[in-house]
């Protein structure tokens, strides 16, 4: 032990630790150390040992849940970043609805494999099972549908771009409705499920792009007036994330002044102000 009567080992907790909140510390931090240290008594051990891999994933599960907690009206000041997190995940999930929709138009159009069909409509199978309640079930599915569009689409920069917002769709799923998050409200998303999905087949291929960022930039403008930091944090970070699909319209050439206006659109979304909560 130094000077100030810490361990090694004691020390290595406490900065484990330093991952949660600092709300969350101040109130369990010199508990927890004491649990971690209660059957850890080996001077030997003390001077060298470390926090064990069960004890370190177990923190940070918890950090998780705490950082991305739920309850946006909860004293404290963070804990929108969890409501923000899972309607990011929520309007991915609503984008892979769309463009469901639109691949199966295109496939009336271009004719091609059932099972690329399929593929796009992992999205769909995703959302209901969520909305059921299955989460396991919907980030095994948002998965699947991120890895077959990174591995049967090119190794190219530009398309990696156009399958971001799938990658953070996934991660918004695995970090935010963790088993202490609130179930999704079933009854109101599937009626914006449907919608979506409807869109898409409206649109189609090309004009699935266009239909999302129009409807992107319109919720942004009600959420805006209606003071929804969370609905407004999330439609920023994604306008942002639409960007990619974007540049590669521009990249393509056949659409460029579209391609230059959409981005504009996404441009004043994404940097458009947001009212924040007030905590008590």
């Amino acid at each position: 032990m130094d000077g100030s009567g810490m361990s090694n080992l004691e020390r290595r907790y406490r900065r484990l630790l330093g991952v949660l909140p600092r709300w969350y510390r101040q109130d369990r931090e010199e508990e927890m150390v004491g649990i971690f240290l209660a059957d850890r008594t080996d001077d030997l051990d003390l001077e060298h040992g470390w926090p064990g891999w069960g004890e370190t994933w177990a923190v940070l599960g918890l950090a998780v849940r705490t950082h991305l907690a739920a309850g946006a009206a909860l004293g404290g000041g963070v804990r929108w970043r969890g409501e923000v997190v899972r309607a990011l995940g929520m309007i991915g999930l609503l984008v892979g609805l769309l463009q469901a929709g639109a691949s199966v138009t295109g496939s009336g159009l271009s004719g091609p494999g059932s099972g690329m069909l399929v593929l796009n409509l992992v999205p769909v199978a995703a959302f209901v099972a969520l909305l059921a309640g299955k989460r396991t079930t919907a980030k095994v599915l948002a998965f699947v549908a991120v890895a077959t569009g990174l591995l049967l689409g090119p190794l190219m920069g530009t398309w990696l771009l156009f399958q971001l917002p799938a990658v953070v769709t996934f991660a918004c799923l695995c970090l935010g409705f963790h088993r202490e998050a609130p179930t999704p409200p079933a009854g109101r998303l599937a009626w914006w499920g449907g919608g979506a999905l409807l869109l898409g087949l409206v649109a189609g291929p090309w004009l699935g792009t266009v239909a999302v960022i129009a409807v992107l930039v319109v919720v942004r403008v009600v959420a805006l007036v209606r003071g929804d930091f969370v609905l407004g944090r999330a439609l920023s970070l994604f306008a942002v994330l639409e960007l990619g699909p974007v540049v590669l319209l521009l990249l393509s050439g056949t659409v460029f002044a579209v391609a230059l206006v959409l981005m504009a659109l996404l441009v004043v979304s994404a940097v458009a102000p947001v009212r924040r909560p007030q905590f008590s």
